[in-house]
């Protein structure tokens, strides 16, 4: 390149010296910059796992969402968090165009929500609520944008273990606060209102350290003490269903690489994963009662099978497009105030995704979510070797399925399940996928 003139049209070498330092500097601003980000990264993931929030801001309440409409403390925490994730979408807004399905999809959903608060019997709260989903949805959006395979799953990770460490320092040394003194006596809860979701978020850990100890082989070891670590607590929160959970993820995985590689060996594991999945469903099917026996579950779910029923007979009142999303469950709520005189107990949601969609946005809302997630199945069953995160979206997909079966995790507003779910439907569905590798 020519070197630069003075006014008099002499030219003049620059300084080597000088050049190498501005580069350097850049290059340790641009360091700054990306490490700032990963670290507003880590800083949502924490919040969306609610960690501390409900157990310290509401502790008489067990239902976190009900506890935000009637504090105002709850509802502006959650602002920087808003404004952290919007500024994290505004830097990378180029980078959506690589999930333009999920974009669209997830904004189908988002829109139906916001719809409903034309007929929603508390539209204030619809309103209010869709915001938050809308954004926890755009943070999922920008995990599967912003980051290759190898790198998300690390940051998840990582997040995790500070969470898992976190549980064990409030469990040791505030026993009170992480441990259960009451029906549950003596399971841990760690930071967590009850054991149950402490559970559900260790097991997304577990998937998300498994997950780069594929992608990551120098740091194998490490990667595996930690998923170590985070079972343990999944053991001491007895929970079964979390613990079959993180079974079967591990077991997942060397199914899912025999199917990438191919050859005799991929069929071998198909023939047994299929062979299993039928014994397990006639045995269901001829023994349900066993089944409930070993999870330590009564036949009646613990009275679930009665909410389920009369939500049933409220449905048909609103078939198409339900109360409004999030307005069944109002303190205020009318139709609420009916399933609990019929049930005799406070319930907080319907234990049942599916269910609690239905209430909320009719069978035009189920079908609709239906459809999305077959989709992400479908891609999923031809793309997940092409997303090379360590198997991380399809074991969530097919985790975040099993949860909602029992928990009302779909489009649930501040919930870092969603936010996973959206982040992996995103990556399975790409328009881009070549991008998203490592």
């Amino acid at each position: 390149s020519p070197r630069p003139k003075d006014r008099a049209g002499n030219r003049h070498d620059l300084p080597v010296g000088h050049t190498r330092e501005r580069t350097d500097s850049a290059g340790k601003l641009v360091q700054w910059l990306v490490y700032a980000e990963v670290t507003l990264t880590v800083f949502c993931i924490l919040m969306f796992s609610n960690a501390l929030i409900g157990p310290v801001f509401a502790p008489q309440t067990l239902d976190l969402a009900a506890a935000e409409s009637d504090s105002a403390i709850l509802r502006v925490m959650w602002l920087p968090v808003y404004a952290v994730t919007l500024l994290l979408i505004g830097l990378r807004i180029t980078r959506l165009m690589r999930i333009l399905p999920a974009l669209f999809m997830t904004g189908l959903l988002v829109g139906l929500c916001f719809a409903s608060s034309y007929w929603s019997i508390a539209p204030d709260i619809t309103t209010r609520r869709t915001i938050a989903v809308a954004v926890t949805s755009l943070f999922g959006l920008y995990l599967a944008g912003r980051y290759k395979g190898e790198e998300l799953v690390q940051i998840i990770a990582l997040s995790f273990a500070i969470l898992a460490f976190g549980s064990y320092f409030v469990c040791i040394c505030v026993p009170h606060l992480g441990i259960h003194d009451d029906i549950n006596a003596g399971a841990w809860k760690g930071l967590w209102y009850e054991k149950n979701q402490m559970a559900a978020m260790m097991v997304l850990g577990f998937i998300a350290t498994c997950a780069s100890a594929y992608v990551s082989p120098e740091r194998r070891k490490m990667w595996i003490g930690l998923a170590v670590i985070i079972f343990v607590l999944v053991v001491l929160s007895r929970s079964k269903t979390s613990l079959l959970a993180c079974m079967a993820s591990a077991g997942a995985i060397p199914v899912l690489t025999a199917l990438q590689r191919g050859g005799v060996r991929s069929i071998i594991f198909t023939w047994l994963a299929a062979t299993g999945a039928l014994a397990g469903g006639a045995l269901f099917y001829i023994a349900p009662d066993l089944i409930f026996k070993m999870l330590g579950k009564d036949p009646t779910l613990t009275g679930r099978t009665e909410i389920w029923a009369s939500l049933m007979r409220l449905s048909d009142k609103h078939p198409w497009l339900g109360y409004g999303y999030k307005a069944f469950w109002t303190p205020t709520s009318v139709p609420a105030s009916v399933v609990r005189a019929e049930t005799h107990w406070d319930v907080p949601s319907a234990h049942n995704g599916w269910l609690d969609l239905l209430i909320q946005l009719g069978w035009l809302g189920v079908i609709l979510f239906g459809t999305v997630l077959t989709i992400g199945f479908f891609c999923a069953l031809f793309r997940f070797a092409r997303v090379r995160d360590g198997f991380f979206s399809v074991l969530i997909l097919m985790l975040f399925s099993v949860l909602i079966l029992s928990e009302s995790f779909i489009l649930s507003q501040n919930s870092l399940i969603w936010a996973l779910f959206v982040c992996a439907l995103a990556r399975l569905t790409a328009n881009e996928v070549e991008e998203l590798a490592y």
